[in-house]
């Protein structure tokens, strides 16, 4: 794991959260999802960097309006795979 410092202004964070501590997470939380969106990320590493469950990360994805990249081929794998 890196752990990364950002410095903002004091009236920046709250724009953020009450605190430091919340400001951070929901920082890193939008990197997450703009991450998922622009393709940089995959949604295994959104779960990684938030450390949520599968379940989990699928409720934030949606609630934060990423659509799931998931084509036909994937569903395709996904059949062959299972039928082994």
């Amino acid at each position: 794991m890196v752990e990364i410092t950002v410095n903002l202004p004091d009236n920046v964070v709250g724009s953020f959260g009450s605190t430091p501590q919340v400001a951070a997470l929901r920082l890193l939380e939008s990197a997450a999802a703009e991450g998922y969106r622009s393709r940089r990320i995959s949604r295994g590493q959104v779960r990684e960097m938030l450390g949520l469950s599968w379940q989990e990360t699928e409720e934030f994805l949606a609630a934060h309006d990423c659509v799931r990249h998931y084509t036909l081929q994937d569903l395709n794998d996904d059949r062959t795979a299972l039928a082994v």
